[in-house]
């Protein structure tokens, strides 16, 4: 559900706030260089840039005087400032089912180490927070995004407690961790503070302007290194090292070797406009699969029927299944798959954040559980299906041209049945080639094989997103 959605708020065309969808997490992160760029527009966060780099570089300072020794108390206190947790009251980054490096100290202890390698090869401040994921490892896009989130924080809630003001949004008393940070002493307070709740959380929401928001921090390493490969001087100067074709924590031990090449990739970012993710495009459906999906789910009701036993829950998933194709097939659905030339369809992800979207909303009315990928112990499964505890249905949804498609079916789906206890599941492939008509063909039979071999009840629900012409009625 929409923030706007819950709080019954009709948002105005010059609304700069982002609309979180409180329920699930968006894949979109905090840029710090966009609050360089744009951080005078909002009088809550100016100067906010200046802010994190004296916390940076006085963590710098911590560690230097330390001389690298781990256990003393410099160095324990750096790692206590450096623990940032998950700001989960944002609704931005990955899932809670995919975390990455890590919050807190184990976290906080790799951040320090890759300040010190830093202070070793003669790099004492920086001037961009990105700058440590360039130099360092296991500092990725949301990890950046929530070290900017919690440093940060008291200028979010100002932010928000502002918006909720102006549209009269109801607020309590929430606890935040880590909610300001003493500058003076260098140490983490928290803070109670009124904000609006979030209800499926149940934690405060913080707002985020949208034009603080991207895919992928525009200082990033990849960037960092194509701008050095594209460099015929430096190809030249470096030879075997640019040519090799490497992976991050090389492309770390390089960028330490040579900090000069960071300045100048550093300058030339500097140099550009900022373009935060177009929302309203959203062309990898990032964010928009709830709207169309609510209104999918609107234009397509069913009528209420009773699920009282395995199989009328294993017919309602299976017409679940159905909906979606016939949406896709016959309602135009596969225009949302596309780009706006039909050149590229969109990702696997997208396809399944849609299905998610349009099927959450049956269920919910019937009482049934949808989870997007469950850890069954041997990998995650896209969708699974329950009511109680014995009524399961697991469902893959996969493109054709997948090169792990038929993995998928002979191997991924039956283990995370058996795993489940289930013998009910769906295989969907979506089609967005003509070629990959001739890949599917055998699916059936392999499915019956499959089956057979392992007792199982596993139906195929292949999808046709290919774009269709216009009939000759419209021309």
């Amino acid at each position: 559900m929409l923030f706007s959605e819950y709080f019954n708020i009709m948002r105005r065309d010059d609304d700069d706030w982002f609309d979180p969808i409180m329920h699930k997490d968006t894949k979109l992160f905090i840029d710090p260089f966009l609050i360089f760029k744009f951080e005078n527009e909002f009088d809550e966060f100016i100067d906010s840039h200046k802010f994190m780099m004296d916390f940076f570089n006085s963590v710098f300072v911590l560690i230097a005087e330390t001389g690298g020794n781990d256990k003393s108390p410099g160095y324990g206190k750096a790692i206590r400032l450096l623990s940032f947790h998950e700001v989960n009251e944002i609704c931005l980054g990955y899932s809670p089912i995919r975390r990455g490096a890590g919050t807190g100290k184990g976290s906080a202890v790799l951040m320090a180490s890759n300040i010190w390698n830093c202070i070793v090869n003669g790099i004492v401040r920086i001037e961009h927070l990105e700058e440590l994921g360039i130099f360092g490892v296991g500092i990725g896009r949301d990890k950046i995004s929530d070290i900017t989130a919690n440093l940060l924080k008291d200028k979010l809630v100002k932010y928000t407690q502002s918006k909720c003001v102006e549209y009269k949004i109801p607020m309590e008393k929430v606890r935040l961790k880590n909610g300001c940070l003493d500058m003076q002493f260098l140490r983490w307070e928290n803070t109670v503070e009124e904000l609006p709740i979030n209800p499926f959380k149940g934690k405060g929401v913080l707002l985020v302007p949208n034009k603080f928001l991207r895919e992928l921090q525009e200082i990033n390493k990849d960037d960092f290194w194509l701008s050095v490969r594209e460099n015929e001087e430096l190809r030249n100067d470096l030879n075997y090292e640019v040519d090799k074709n490497l992976d991050k924590a090389q492309i770390a031990k390089i960028a330490l070797k040579y900090p000069y090449l960071v300045r100048e990739y550093i300058n030339e970012v500097e140099s550009r406009e900022g373009k935060a993710y177009n929302l309203e495009a959203d062309n990898k459906l990032i964010y928009k699969w709830y709207e169309k999906a609510s209104e999918i789910v609107r234009n397509n009701p069913i009528d209420r029927i009773d699920v009282n036993n395995e199989d009328d829950f294993v017919f309602f998933i299976n017409n679940l299944a159905s909906i979606f194709k016939h949406y896709v097939e016959e309602q135009s659905g596969y225009k949302l798959l596309w780009d706006n030339d039909y050149k590229k369809n969109k990702s696997e992800e997208a396809v399944q954040l849609l299905f998610l979207g349009i099927v959450e909303h049956y269920c919910n009315a019937f009482d049934i559980d949808v989870s997007k990928e469950v850890n069954q112990g041997r990998g995650p499964v896209d969708f699974k299906f329950s009511s109680g505890y014995r009524r399961k249905v697991l469902l893959e949804a996969k493109l054709a041209n997948n090169t792990k498609f038929w993995n998928g079916i002979e191997k991924q789906l039956p283990k995370y049945l058996s795993v489940e206890s289930s013998k009910h599941g769906i295989f969907m492939v979506l089609i967005f080639r003509k070629n990959d008509f001739e890949k599917v063909k055998g699916i059936q039979n392999v499915i019956s094989e499959v089956n057979k071999n392992n007792d199982l009840n596993i139906e195929a629900v292949v999808i046709n997103a290919l774009p269709k012409k216009p009939s000759a009625s419209n021309l």
